[in-house]
C-alpha cells in the first residue's frame, strides 16, 4: 500500500515547493508587468493625443498588411463604431491614411504614414535601452529560454484574446 505525500508526488515528478513558489512569483511578476506596460502605454499615448488602445493599433497598422478596419475590429475586438473612432483619431494625429485598395476599389486599406515613426523611437527609447540593458546580463542560452517563454505567453494570451465574448476563457491544451 503506498501513501506517498503531495510532496513526494511532486518530487517524483521533479516538482517541488520550491517550484511551485517560483512559478506563484513568475505569475505575480507577469501580472504586475502587465499593469506597468499599460500604466506607461497610457502615459506615452497622452503624448501623441492617443488613448492606449489607439496607441496599439497604430503598432497594428505598422506590422500587419493590408490592415481593413474589418480586420482591425476583428482583432482588437471592437466594434465597428469603436473601430471607426479609433481609425478617426489614429489618423488625425497624423499616424496612418486610409487610402483605397489598389486591387479592390471597393476596400480601403490602412497604412502607417511612417510620419511619427521617430517621435515614437523617442518615446520608448529608454525603455528600449533599458530592457536592453537587462537583457545584456543573461547568457545567450538563458535568453533563448526567455524568449522562447515570452512566444509561448503571447501566443496564449492571443488564443484567449481570440475566444468568442459569449464564452468563458479556456485554456488552450497547448499551455496546460
Amino acid at each position: 500500500m503506498s501513501t506517498r505525500t503531495g510532496r513526494d508526488r511532486d518530487r517524483a515528478h521533479g516538482r517541488s515547493r520550491d517550484r511551485a513558489e517560483l512559478i506563484a512569483a513568475i505569475e505575480d511578476a507577469v501580472r504586475d508587468n502587465g499593469g506597468r506596460g499599460q500604466l506607461l502605454h497610457q502615459a506615452i499615448a497622452e503624448r501623441f493625443g492617443l488613448n492606449p488602445t489607439d496607441l496599439k493599433c497604430v503598432d497594428l497598422a505598422r506590422t500587419e498588411p493590408r490592415l481593413t478596419a474589418g480586420r482591425l475590429a476583428e482583432i482588437t475586438g471592437l466594434s465597428t463604431s469603436a473601430t471607426t473612432a479609433v481609425l478617426d483619431r489614429m489618423e488625425k494625429a497624423g499616424f496612418i491614411e486610409r487610402v483605397r485598395d489598389p486591387a479592390d476599389r471597393r476596400r480601403v486599406v490602412v497604412v502607417s504614414t511612417g510620419r511619427r515613426e521617430q517621435e515614437l523611437n523617442t518615446a520608448f527609447g529608454p525603455l528600449k535601452d533599458a530592457m536592453t540593458a537587462v537583457l545584456e546580463s543573461y547568457d545567450d542560452e538563458q535568453l533563448a529560454l526567455i524568449a522562447g517563454f515570452v512566444r509561448r505567453l503571447n501566443d496564449l494570451l492571443r488564443d484567449l484574446t481570440a475566444q468568442p465574448d459569449d464564452k468563458p476563457l479556456t485554456t488552450p491544451p497547448e499551455a496546460r
